[in-house]
């Protein structure tokens, strides 16, 4: 027996106090509403309704039932409605981490971005910078680097290549000099994240070059890459750091660029977007998946478009230096 529907024309039936009228309303056969209310008096073992040839009512029970069953009814249609609503419109709490070649500063115009278009959804961003387990870590979406393969329960889409720079303080320099070449940035103390989550090798190189395979030798190793930025800051070491997150400090002249002759050509500085593959995808999530490929697609084709040379670096229209990948 399907007891939420049987409910149903009980209720129709008591409100018009007809089986006729209640079939008609319903738009199905009396012999349906009669065997419903019988169903359901045979289910709960009393009689819900008394009938004689020309009218009915309700008995004791019955009136006890249907004030029962319009609770249930009405708690079931809010919830079949608030979850429609959701599906329609994203919100509740998204659940979002970001590791690797994501840079917090170029993650802030993206959530932000997608907050504005989605009010109701609340992002709660979490920045990791080892490997992330999505599902034992319980997120919706990784914003993470781009890996030679992935667990088929997951979905990876490319986002684009975040930018990386050679830098050093003002002060550390006045002190140390200047490396102008790879072999002599790797001879010097460096600022690194730990090598067990970030290798400390870099591949640099110049336009129409072999890339130059260069080892940091980390004098100050920290879990934290804005902690990476502020020993660089403190004149602790070079360092290999995210453009948009030194953006503001190089143009201050706090850190200076070095080898500006130089790219980092690193597989490691790809990003992509990692969500479940399951067939049914809160709005939440799946509306942030198409808005963040939307949003670095368009970050990526404004800085395409923008550069002159290989080696120049633009920044889309956020403010955060991207550099177009093609995918295949």
């Amino acid at each position: 027996m399907n007891q939420l529907h049987a409910m149903r024309v009980f209720v129709r039936v008591a409100e018009t106090e007809s089986f006729r009228r209640a079939a008609q309303q319903l738009e199905v056969s009396n012999a349906l509403v009669t065997r419903s209310v019988a169903m359901l008096e045979a289910h709960l073992n009393t009689r819900l309704i008394n009938r004689t040839t020309r009218n009915l009512s309700l008995t004791e029970a019955g009136l006890r039932y249907l004030q029962g069953c319009r609770c249930v009814l009405e708690e079931l249609d809010h919830l079949e409605s608030s979850v429609a609503q959701t599906e329609s419109e994203p919100s509740g709490t998204l659940r979002v981490i970001a590791a690797g070649a994501a840079s917090p500063a170029a993650l802030t115009p993206l959530i932000g971005g997608y907050r504005r278009l989605y009010p109701r959804a609340n992002v709660r961003l979490t920045l990791a910078e080892g490997p992330v387990d999505l599902v034992e870590d319980g997120f919706d979406v990784g914003i993470v680097g781009a890996t030679p393969a992935r667990d088929g329960a997951f979905v990876e889409r490319a986002l684009g290549t975040t930018a990386f720079v050679p830098c050093a303080s003002a002060a550390w320099l006045a002190d140390h000099g200047e490396p102008c070449t790879p072999a002599q940035l790797a001879q010097c103390p460096a600022v690194t994240l730990p090598p067990e989550e970030r290798s400390t090798t870099w591949q640099l190189a110049r336009p129409g070059e072999r890339a130059q395979q260069v080892t940091l030798q980390p004098g100050y190793a920290v879990n934290n890459v804005l902690m990476v930025r502020l020993g660089t800051l403190a004149g602790m070491g070079v360092a290999i750091l995210p453009a948009p997150l030194v953006a503001d400090d190089l143009a201050a002249g706090t850190l200076r660029r070095l080898l500006p002759d130089y790219e980092i050509d690193d597989p490691d500085t790809r990003m992509c977007i990692v969500y479940s593959s399951r067939q049914y995808l809160p709005a939440k999530t799946r509306r942030f998946v198409d808005y963040a490929v939307e949003h670095f697609d368009h970050a990526c084709a404004g800085t395409a478009a923008a550069n002159a040379t290989p080696s120049s670096l633009q920044a889309d229209s956020t403010g955060s230096p991207i550099r177009p990948m093609s995918v295949a």
